[in-house]
């Protein structure tokens, strides 16, 4: 068996709130594994997303591990983080962040060029068409459904290939 890509031992979240702390998340351990397909159910306010930011790195959990490709998050700095989230997760964000002066070719090759990937064009267009939105390429944001836009973020964070997809 392979080692997991994502491991949460007794992983724990708790954010100062109004009255007090609250207990986000409470000692989630789970391992997924390469190739493998999750998806977290559960009404809204159970920690969904909260566990998402904490598997990416973005929110910092209060206690346990989070291990990404075998690399401890929980002990990286921002900078680290930041560059090892750059090299190897996609995130697709729940508001989707893209950029509402740039067309959906533009949202998607973006992150590319960050990256100096020399075909950073070609990948998208290639990207955009995987997700049914080769004909939409040059619409803005604005022109776009919640549907198509929601697709164009997909588009986005699959393009670098990363080996991590949240």
């Amino acid at each position: 068996m392979t080692d997991p890509v994502l491991a949460l031992t007794d992983a724990r979240l708790t954010l100062a709130g109004n009255a007090g702390p609250v207990d986000i998340l409470k000692g989630i351990s789970l391992d997924i594994r390469k190739c493998e397909t999750v998806g977290l159910v559960g009404p809204s306010g159970s920690g969904k997303s909260s566990l998402l930011m904490l598997m990416g790195g973005l929110e910092r959990a209060t206690a346990g591990r989070v291990l990404a490709l075998g690399q401890d998050l929980t002990a990286m700095d921002e900078d680290a983080l930041a560059r090892f989230r750059r090299g190897n997760m996609g995130v697709v964000f729940q508001s989707f962040h893209l950029i509402p002066t740039m067309t959906a070719l533009e949202n998607v090759a973006l992150p590319l060029e960050l990256a100096a990937v020399p075909d950073a064009f070609p990948r998208a267009e290639a990207e955009l068409a995987a997700v049914g939105l080769g004909s939409r390429m040059h619409h803005y944001p604005s022109q776009m459904s919640g549907g198509e836009q929601q697709r164009v973020a997909l588009a986005r964070a699959a393009a670098p290939r990363p080996a991590i997809l949240l």
